[in-house]
């Protein structure tokens, strides 16, 4: 089970969302601008879906209850969306064959992140699964439509931070569900939330 807690969080803020911004980091560095955008839009498009879905739930109850799906999750999302990106641009000028390998194993450890987040019990399958497809599907809109940079090559800095963000899991994560119920509770006007449990408002503890 602590194996299952580490995997889960590496898609936490912490860890994904300086990995993002490096990522858009390393394309402004190498003067594509246009990608650095697209990249940024990308990626906050898909965390505004996860969290609109997640508060959608939380403070009007609106959700799937027969795949008890109350919003895609946001660490599956994150992680599928920044892990492949980060191999991708970190294998850019190696061969083809590689560079989709490693494409794929960041595919395969976002996956790991998904069923991690439904064995530690934050999830159920269904939001994994729908999380872990959109973020996978912002990867591969972006690297569908990537180009070659002008400096390829890896910059230190980015090749350090990764190396660093594996160690961030075990500082600590951001309870960015506190945050959306907080959110969601003073948009709706409602001081309960709607539980998964049972599929109707509780009272706020």
């Amino acid at each position: 089970m602590i194996v299952w807690h580490f995997v889960s969080a590496l898609g936490a803020l912490n860890v994904t969302a300086p990995l993002a911004l490096c990522i858009a980091a390393w394309l402004l560095g190498a003067g594509s601008w246009r990608p650095a955008f697209q990249w940024c839009l990308l990626f906050s498009a898909a965390l505004a879906l996860a969290a609109a879905s997640q508060m959608a739930f939380i403070g009007w109850g609106l959700g799937i209850e027969s795949l008890q799906f109350t919003g895609f999750s946001g660490h599956a999302t994150r992680a599928a969306a920044v892990f492949p990106v980060a191999l991708f641009l970190l294998f850019e000028t190696t061969g083809t064959t590689l560079r989709r390998v490693m494409v794929l194993a960041g595919a395969i450890l976002a996956v790991c992140v998904a069923v991690a987040r439904v064995k530690v019990g934050a999830h159920t399958p269904s939001e994994a699964v729908a999380g872990c497809v959109l973020g996978l599907a912002t990867a591969g809109l972006f690297i569908s439509r990537a180009r070659a940079f002008r400096d390829n090559s890896p910059q230190p800095l980015f090749v350090g931070l990764l190396a660093a963000l594996v160690m961030l899991p075990a500082i600590g994560t951001v309870n960015s569900h506190h945050l959306l119920t907080v959110a969601a509770l003073k948009l709706s006007g409602h001081d309960h939330g709607f539980s998964r449990r049972d599929w109707r408002p509780i009272s706020k503890t």
